[in-house]
């Protein structure tokens, strides 16, 4: 029994090693079909890659593209800006260079897409067909030898020798041949898609180092320097205070607070009660304007000469009006340049008349002269502008350290004097009204160089009951013209009413008006027009909540005046 079963191992041992033998002789041409297969993947594996590759360059040379032309813009103002400004010029090149690396980059799509696919697409296939001819060999070949097998037993060994020596041997060389080609062609793919990119890396070094000297044309003093230009204003700094003096203050306690010594016409000073006006520090005047309506005289109103860009400060509108009258120039003498070459045009046809017809030409050579004559009347325009704003500064002082934010009405020493001339005047013609007249006077001195060396202050004057008018110079007065001294002084003092409005304005920029008659205004705060600019550039107004009343730059205001 125990033989028996020990003859059964040894069977099943013998029949395990034949197949092992057989498994032995068997050939490997399945396992090398299957490695070419996979390297026939491996290498479509390349060209999948090289066109996915080109698909992501694609999107992302769009979408850099895209992002330099949000960038970059196309408004009127970024074109300006760019004129004008280094910072701006600097960041649109580097845009610009931006938009040429998309470019590169869809090179690289466009090499990667229609080289090297295609290329691993053909390759692929030539592979693919020769591996395919290959089994089919291997198939065509088993058959063979299998019906040789069949038909002569007697041939196996020729056969077999022959398929071992020569045959198989041979059809493995044409798989190794294949293999080697199959790997260099990956080697040479590798390489085209490496070359792809280190082919544009120099253009885009240089797209690189374009964006570097852009950035380095930054300047930022250039730049700081056109802000400067583009803000200042060209008005003149405001001249000092004048010394205002109301009087000896013993006078009033020695007389009970009843003397008028140091009473005056002007708004703003105490009255004959003792009390202070409420207008005390709003009364402001422009020479004797105000008497001039009050009394009557010359009312010469000078119409508003701003023209255009007369909403703008002086400097600025002399900027414009200079960069308006150098573009004039420039269009005039192109146009000028094209007149004169088609005058030789035609005198070529008048010399020449198989060439042309030279009275084609009159038409266009009368239609260039109109366009000069036009734009030589526009040059003449802006250039009295120019003149007119250069004379405006020079009138005001020219220059920030001569004071000229003060308009010429208040700055004038000589107004004071003659406010009160004229008050003198027209009071011999008011008669018994002149009491409730009201009227203004300059508040402002007047320092005439007196012999001891000091200013004198300004004199102040008031009326009484017969017209004298008694002024007083540092507490103590004169003898009236026609009373007899102090006397003849009332316990009364006519204080002004308040002026009517002429008109509403906007404020359209902010004055702070530190200079004395100017008053200080916020941007977009709507005042009452009190009196018109008389060509010094200067309207007085008066606020809606406060009552104050002083000048302000016409410029600065929009106004709506009421009909007359």
């Amino acid at each position: 029994m125990c033989r028996n079963e020990e003859v059964t191992q040894r069977r099943k041992k013998g029949r395990d090693g034949m197949n092992y033998r057989k498994m032995q002789r068997k050939d490997q041409t399945d396992a090398v079909a299957v490695h070419t297969q996979k390297g026939i993947e491996f290498l479509e594996r390349i060209g999948t890659f090289a066109k996915e590759r080109a698909l992501i360059e694609e999107e992302y040379a769009a979408k850099l593209r895209s992002l330099a032309k949000k960038s970059l813009g196309k408004k009127k103002d970024d074109e300006e800006a760019m004129k004008t400004f280094t910072y701006v010029r600097s960041f649109s090149n580097l845009l610009k260079e931006v938009e040429s690396i998309a470019c590169q980059h869809e090179v690289i799509a466009e090499r990667l897409k229609k080289d090297i696919s295609s290329f691993v697409q053909a390759k692929s296939n030539q592979h693919r067909l020769s591996r395919k001819q290959c089994l089919q060999l291997r198939n065509q070949m088993s058959e063979e030898g299998k019906h040789a097998y069949a038909h002569a037993l007697t041939m196996c060994n020729e056969a077999q020798q022959l398929h071992y020596d020569q045959l198989l041997p041979a059809m493995l060389d044409r798989m190794k041949n294949l293999d080697q080609e199959r790997i260099h062609d990956t080697s040479v793919a590798m390489s085209m898609c490496i070359t792809a990119e280190t082919d544009v890396h120099p253009i885009i070094a240089r797209c690189y180092e374009d964006m570097k000297r852009a950035v380095g044309q930054i300047n930022p003093d250039h730049d700081m320097q056109m802000v400067v230009e583009n803000l200042k204003t060209g008005y003149a700094r405001p001249g000092p205070h004048g010394f205002e003096d109301l009087g000896d203050p013993g006078k009033v306690i020695e007389s009970n607070g009843n003397s008028q010594v140091d009473l005056t016409l002007k708004r703003g000073l105490m009255s004959g009660t003792g009390k202070k006006d409420k207008s005390a520090t709003i009364g402001v005047s422009r020479k004797h304007s105000m008497h001039q309506k009050l009394f009557g005289g010359r009312e010469d109103k000078k119409a508003e000469a701003n023209g255009e860009y007369g909403s703008l400060p002086p400097q600025q509108r002399i900027r414009r009006i200079q960069a308006k009258l150098v573009e004039l120039e420039k269009e005039r003498d192109k146009t000028q340049q094209s007149r004169d070459g088609l005058a030789k045009m035609q005198q070529v046809y008048k010399d020449n008349p198989k060439m042309g017809n030279a009275a084609d030409c009159d038409g266009q050579l009368i239609q260039y002269q109109r366009e000069i004559d036009a734009l030589s009347t526009q040059v003449k325009k802006f250039q009295k502008m120019l003149d007119e704003t250069n004379a405006f500064i020079a009138s005001n002082g020219g220059s920030m350290n001569a004071g000229g934010d003060t308009p010429t009405s208040i700055r004038s020493a000589s107004s004071a004097s003659g406010s009160t001339q004229a008050l003198h005047n027209k009071s011999a013609t008011l008669g018994a009204n002149s009491s409730s007249t009201p009227f203004s006077s300059p508040p402002f001195a007047q320092n005439n160089g007196s012999n001891n060396g000091h200013s004198h202050l300004a004199k102040r004057e008031s009326y009484s009951d017969d017209h004298s008018m008694t002024s007083s110079d540092g507490g103590r007065g004169d003898s009236s013209r026609g009373g007899s001294g102090s006397a003849a002084i009332r316990d009364e003092v006519y204080e002004e009413c308040e002026m009517p409005a002429l008109g509403t304005a906007l404020a359209q920029f902010s004055f702070d008006g530190g200079t004395e008659g100017t008053m200080k205004i916020g941007e977009g705060e709507e005042l009452l027009l009190i009196e018109r600019d008389e060509g010094d550039g200067w309207t007085r107004v008066r606020k809606l909540d406060t009552k104050m009343e002083g000048f302000v730059p016409s410029s600065y205001l929009k106004c709506k005046w009421y009909p007359e």
